[in-house]
């Protein structure tokens, strides 16, 4: 085989091993684009002679082909998978609600203590100057 043939076989091999990779890795849920870059469609399926239930819904790629490289969801698989993403959303935001008092009660605590801090910087302040006053009038009493 020719060399240069046998890197464009490569090439065409490794974007196909890349196509099935990026279906098989694909993001969970009600899928936005397909990863041949298609856009979904929402198809009704109509009956066929072995289908029970007919009217089933997929999420389709606008392309879809039967090669395994386009999305062809069930419908309800993609809306379960989504729900599921939002319930473990707001778990965490339950989480994280759970801990608001408590981070309020700290918020509380760390400003009373600033208070306390302002209130002995004033007071030092205070005897700062007194001491500086008392200092200047025992140089003048003594030095005069």
């Amino acid at each position: 085989m020719d060399p240069a043939e046998e890197r464009r076989d490569t090439k065409r091999h490794q974007e196909y091993i890349n196509m099935l990779g990026n279906v098989c890795d694909s993001e969970y849920g009600i899928p936005r684009r397909c990863p041949c870059g298609g856009r979904m469609i929402d198809e009704v399926r109509v009956k066929e002679e072995h289908e029970t239930h007919p009217g089933k819904r997929f999420f389709t790629c606008i392309n879809y082909e039967a090669d395994g490289l386009h999305y062809r969801q069930p419908w309800v698989v993609g809306v379960q998978e989504e729900i599921e993403h939002l319930r473990k959303r707001v778990d965490e935001a339950e989480e994280v609600i759970k801990w608001v008092p408590n981070l309020k009660r700290q918020i509380e605590s760390v400003e009373a203590q600033v208070k306390r801090l302002a209130l002995l910087v004033d007071r030092l302040t205070g005897d700062v100057y007194n001491l500086t006053v008392e200092v200047d009038t025992l140089e003048k009493v003594c030095f005069d």
